[in-house]
Order: structure tokens, then sequence, then C-alpha cells
């Protein structure tokens, strides 16, 4: 792993259902951005979203602008993970759908 990389600070936007609404529907989305220590954006990076419960996973990408997007997620608990060769993996432990 080369030195002169930052670790990956896992900097999530998440959209998600207001918890009033939660009830009325089965699935939402996980949207966020993965960005590095300074702000830079992280395009290229693989987002991996796993259901703590169940242990199902879902990978994604992130974009040009470092954005990533998971649609029609149950709802649950779920562990976020985002790599990239050259930084160290980030997570997010314990996200709420």
């Amino acid at each position: 792993m080369p030195s002169t990389r930052t670790v990956i600070q896992l900097l999530l936007i998440f959209s998600l259902l207001p918890a009033a609404l939660a009830a009325q529907f089965e699935t939402a989305a996980v949207v966020g951005t993965a960005k590095d220590r300074s702000g830079a954006i992280v395009s290229q990076a693989k987002v991996t979203l796993t259901n703590i419960d169940t242990g199902v996973s879902a990978v994604s990408e992130t974009d040009a602008s470092g954005s990533f997007e998971f649609f029609n997620v149950r709802i649950g608990r779920y562990l976020v993970s985002i790599e990239k060769t050259g930084f160290s993996m980030a997570l997010a432990d314990n996200v709420t759908v």
C-alpha cells in the first residue's frame, strides 16, 4: 500500500425515507459520497452494502463524483464498506435503513 495516500474517511450522506414512512414501505435507498481525509472525491472505489442480520451483500462502485447508490434496500441494519487500492478500507457499521 503506498504510504503517500491517506486513509479514506468515509463520508456518507444517506438519503433514507423518514422513519415515519418506514412502516409504509419495505425498501429504501442508500446513497452517499466517498471522500478522502482532505475532502477530495474518491472515484472508482468498491462500495459494499451488507445486511448485518442476513449476510446478503450488494456491490457498487463510486462514479467520477465519488457518489454511489443502492436502491430497493430492505429495511434493516447494514455495514457499508469502501475499498480502493492505495487506501485503507473505510467502514460504517450498524447503519439503519
